[in-house]
Order: C-alpha cells, then sequence, then structure tokens
C-alpha cells in the first residue's frame, strides 16, 4: 500500500522554484506600476497613484489635501516603491509556495490571485491601514493593475521550469 493510501499526504515530484515567484511577484509589479503611471499620464496626475501608496508610511498625507497629494513627493515615491515591491515580490513567493498545493496550472490560478489582491486590498486592508488611498484610489485602474499583476505573475511562474522535490 501507498503511503498515499495510508492517509498521508502525497508530496509531488516536481514543483515551481521559488525564485520564479520572487522574479514574477516583480514583474507583476513593474505591470501594476505601469498601470499606473498611464492611469495618472492619461488623468494628467502622475504623482497621485504613487502618493497614495506612500502615504501608508508618510503619514502626514493622511490628512493632505488632494492638490498636496498630486504633487511630487520624494518621501512618498521612496516609501510607496519600498511597500509596492515588497508587497508585489512577497506576495509572488507566496504564490510559488503554495502552487503544488493548487491543482491545474499556475496561469489559471493567476487569474484569480489579482482579483482576490484587489478585494482584500478595497475591503480590508487600505481601510485599515490607508484610509486616503480608500478614499481616492481610482477602482478601475486599481483593479486593472491587480489583475496585470496577476496575470504577470502566472505567466512567468508557468513558463519557468520546475524543480525536482527535496
Amino acid at each position: 500500500m501507498s503511503e498515499a493510501r495510508r492517509g498521508e499526504p502525497s508530496v509531488p515530484a516536481m514543483v515551481t522554484p521559488y525564485s520564479a515567484g520572487l522574479i514574477g511577484g516583480a514583474l507583476g509589479g513593474l505591470a501594476m506600476v505601469a498601470v499606473a503611471l498611464v492611469y495618472g499620464v492619461l488623468n494628467g496626475n502622475l504623482w497621485l497613484p504613487v502618493n497614495l501608496i506612500g502615504a501608508t508610511l508618510v503619514r502626514d498625507l493622511q490628512t493632505a489635501s488632494l492638490e498636496t497629494l498630486a504633487a511630487f513627493s520624494a518621501p512618498a515615491l521612496a516609501a510607496g516603491l519600498v511597500i509596492h515591491f515588497t508587497l508585489s515580490i512577497g506576495l509572488g513567493f507566496l504564490f510559488a509556495l503554495l502552487l503544488p498545493a493548487l491543482p491545474g496550472p499556475p496561469l489559471l490560478w493567476s487569474l484569480s490571485v489579482g482579483p482576490a489582491l484587489w478585494v482584500i486590498a478595497a475591503v480590508i486592508t487600505l481601510p485599515l491601514f490607508n484610509p486616503v488611498m480608500a478614499e481616492y484610489v481610482d477602482v478601475p485602474s486599481f483593479f486593472l493593475a491587480h489583475l496585470a499583476y496577476g496575470l504577470i505573475l502566472g505567466w512567468w511562474v508557468s513558463r519557468s521550469p520546475k524543480v525536482p522535490v527535496g
């Protein structure tokens, strides 16, 4: 009788390397930046998306006027980049870590990752940690950015060669 038949979990022979999740997360994060930049350029307000993310750590921006949020802020840019890429890369790593437990191809799962992250951010995370972003974020572009993240992450991970376990 095999190990799996006795109720013990089966272990896949090949898994996605964690590096694929790290790189895929970084690339997905860059795709999100591209969406935010396009939104900013089309709306004549390049710095608003950046400052909204940066407001998570630059707390003075939580009570700033919309005009202040639309102006360049070096501390907000630095904070926004650190927050954004830490989360993008960390979530990519988590995606690669969880993939062996998920049935089906990574690209299929990535279609749900972006929207799921968007819902978590919009409903839970932003209202708690960054209320000004929750108030001013452009919902359609925020959703598209998260969808782009998931698709790029899934594309990268699905094209990455698997490695043997153990």
